[in-house]
């Protein structure tokens, strides 16, 4: 009997059980209720739907003025590789020579839902395919996938603004599963992917690292070169070296965030508690820039000298969720790569009894917190759009999951050290 309940109970079930009864009270109270329950958990998306695709479709109506012209502020801040695809889109939906976001208001551009409608399907075939590329079971990977895509990350995150980090997110599962192929062209293909990431958000190039730390300098070597062509070749057509000085000028603004109640990155959250505890002013300037790049030294040293494959992967992520200021809520995305590559790759037999652990708070990261809300009566705090009832309590688990999960490995760092001397 204790076989068969722990043979059912375990991490996968775990996190499956969680994510489904999330949204399955979540369609509950919708129906009950209406879309004010919806206001609650996406995001408050209301004025501002698809807005992460939309108003970069816009800003670059203008290639040459992507990153120059003020008027469009510091929006303009993604790498040009990104602005090629959100160019491609802006051609598909131009009428007439009539460009949309200059000529005419996008909204009204025509068929704007239905490319928003494809791109999305693009994401969630990569997706699925990246999580089959690790499983074994048709099965388990499509009740995963669907469990990511009804995922607080996903469906009331990136999915919901069509945030081009679900993109980045998926690309880099499938090149981490291509990188270890016995064929020499999907390997060669990791590195691209890589490399396109990189030139999409800047962040994924850590995952260099890797071929550095396994001696694969060859490889190291290639992918630093397809990422020098894949981030600098684009800017040809954004502006040219001019649009190279006002991109650093627009990242460092937009880096330079330093808000009460974005509590998604490192800095925006010594700010909130800080300024929760009222000892705002007896923490020096320096210390939000200074403690963010300690967290960053930190993630790199552990992914480097640990032994554990998926927590390597999941200090590197841990970087693109919570370093970058302007980031929101879809970046938790990123955590679910390294949770791909567990429950697909790991046998429940082998489950080690701390995995338990990460599981639960992964899975109170992800799941609909229906809960909650209805504790809260479903009411949106809309004053600060970052600092919500759903971002306060993703994040408290968020956080807590990074905290067990680096404890852990320095402890065991500790104790193999021991042992081996």
């Amino acid at each position: 009997m204790k076989e068969k309940i722990r043979s059912f109970f375990t991490p996968f079930h775990i996190f499956v059980i969680f994510v489904l009864a999330g949204f399955a009270g979540y369609l509950f109270y919708a129906l009950r209720y209406g879309a004010a329950i919806t206001d609650f958990f996406a995001m408050e998306n209301i004025d501002l739907r698809f807005c992460d695709l939309i108003m970069h479709v816009e800003y670059v109506g203008d290639p040459k003025l992507l990153y120059v012209d003020r008027a469009i502020g510091w929006q303009g801040c993604f790498p040009p590789l990104s602005y090629l695809l959100y160019f491609a889109l802006s051609r598909m939906l131009t009428r007439d020579g009539a460009v949309p976001g200059m000529d005419f208001p996008i909204e009204n551009a025509d068929y704007l839902y239905l490319l928003i409608v494809y791109y999305s399907i693009v994401i969630a075939f990569l997706l699925l395919y990246g999580i089959s590329r690790f499983g074994e079971s048709r099965r388990r990977e499509t009740v995963l996938f669907i469990c990511l895509m009804l995922s607080v990350p996903f469906y009331a995150g990136g999915m919901s603004v069509a945030n081009s980090t679900m993109l980045v997110m998926t690309l880099l599962l499938i090149a981490l599963r291509f990188r270890e192929s016995t064929s020499p062209v999907l390997r060669e293909a990791a590195l691209i992917l890589i490399a396109a990431c990189a030139g999409f958000k800047i962040y994924p190039a850590i995952f260099g690292l890797f071929y550095l730390t396994e001696k694969r300098f060859k490889e190291a070597a290639r992918l630093t070169l397809y990422g020098i062509a894949l981030f600098f070749a684009p800017f040809a057509c954004f502006g040219g070296m001019n649009g190279v000085t006002h991109w650093l000028s627009n990242v460092k603004e937009t880096m330079g965030f330093k808000d009460y109640g974005r509590i998604q990155s490192i800095r925006g959250l010594m700010y909130t508690l800080a300024r929760n505890s009222h000892i705002e002013d007896r923490i020096p300037d320096a210390s939000y820039s200074i403690v963010p790049i300690l967290f960053v030294l930190v993630m790199l040293i552990l992914a480097a000298v640990s032994k554990n494959r998926y927590r390597r992967i999941f200090f590197l992520c841990a970087i693109m969720t919570f370093y970058p200021n302007n980031a929101y809520r879809y970046t938790l995305a990123y955590l679910s790569i390294p949770f791909i590559m567990y429950f697909m790759e790991k046998k429940d037999s082998e489950t080690d009894a701390f995995i338990y652990i990460e599981t639960v708070l992964f899975s109170l990261i992800y799941a609909m917190p229906v809960l909650y809300a209805k504790y809260r009566s479903f009411h949106v705090s809309r004053d600060i759009y970052t600092y919500t009832h759903v971002e306060r309590w993703i994040y408290f688990f968020a956080y807590q999951l990074l905290i067990v999960l680096t404890v852990h490995e320095i402890k065991e760092m500790v104790s193999h050290s021991k042992s081996s001397s």
